[in-house]
């Protein structure tokens, strides 16, 4: 009992260091409280559905028709990013309402995770397809960060599934082209301090602020990786490198910080994650 409780507040206690971090960062800076407020609404939002469903002891079966479905809600919510002009050529976002929504880091995990599930039930040609083309979309956004964080877990679930070396080469250099490309033709928006910059907001604040924070958002990553559930153990190291890709990003380009920047959309898509994975845990 005592056991179950503990992994229903997984999500909360690893999302909960880089955003309050972040916030104490946006305060310092005199960033506005409408702004960094946010991230705060939505950790306790996410943090109190995460916990519900966690507490709903239930197996979700593979169902072809479930898992294709939801990929391709996923996939025309991707779509939705090319409405309008985008900002300066960049289409990332669906607006609803006064909130702009960073599509590909709510949905992606969730379509790494039903592409794993389609693979088990279905030959592997249908989510390779599916992969190319999320991949293609992420490739004309553009989006180098999240089109190199999707695929790469991709090419590890697809080499995995598939027997025929040639097929496997093809996936490994199409996707390692679009990858490449993605990042010689990288956007030119330039960086919101308390989005991508937040490092160096925190930073600002003193050595052991810094310190703190790059560990918050070391540790982001680390149960999929280093507690992975037995019978997910692939996948679970596949949404681990996914987030890791994520991180590393931030390093090359002027990419968001995930839970430590603002953003409500990184927060969603870090507890669909984390949520998955303690519902896993809970069920092994």
């Amino acid at each position: 009992m005592k056991k179950l409780r503990l992994l229903n507040f997984i999500p909360l206690l690893m999302a909960v260091p880089s955003i309050i971090i972040g916030v104490i960062a946006m305060y310092t800076n005199k960033v506005p409280i409408a702004i960094f407020g946010q991230n705060i609404f939505y950790l306790v939002l996410a943090g109190i559905i995460s916990y519900f469903i966690l507490l709903k002891k239930s197996k979700v079966k593979n169902n072809a028709i479930t898992n294709t479905t939801t990929i391709i809600v996923a996939v025309i919510l991707l779509f939705l990013t090319f409405i309008g002009s985008g900002i300066e050529g960049v289409h990332r976002w669906v607006s609803v309402g006064p909130i702009k929504f960073y599509v590909a880091v709510i949905v992606l995990p969730i379509i790494i995770i039903d592409l794993w599930k389609l693979l088990q039930i279905r030959d592997w040609w249908f989510s390779a397809a599916i992969t190319i083309v999320i991949s293609i979309l992420l490739a004309l956004q553009p989006d180098a960060s999240m089109l190199t964080a999707f695929a790469i877990p991709m090419i590890l679930l697809l080499w995995n599934k598939i027997n025929n070396n040639i097929f496997r080469s093809c996936i490994v250099v199409l996707l390692s082209a679009l990858i490449i490309i993605s990042w010689v033709f990288l956007d030119g928006l330039p960086p919101v301090s308390y989005v991508e910059n937040i490092v160096s907001l925190v930073a600002n604040m003193g050595i052991i602020w810094l310190s703190l924070g790059v560990i918050s958002l070391v540790i982001l990553p680390l149960p999929f990786i280093f507690f992975s559930p037995k019978k997910y153990k692939l996948l679970s190291v596949s949404i681990g490198m996914y987030f890791i890709i994520i991180l590393i990003s931030t390093l090359f380009g002027n990419f968001p910080v995930p839970l430590m920047g603002y953003g409500v959309s990184p927060i969603i898509g870090y507890f669909i994650s984390i949520t998955w994975f303690a519902k896993s845990k809970i069920n092994s």
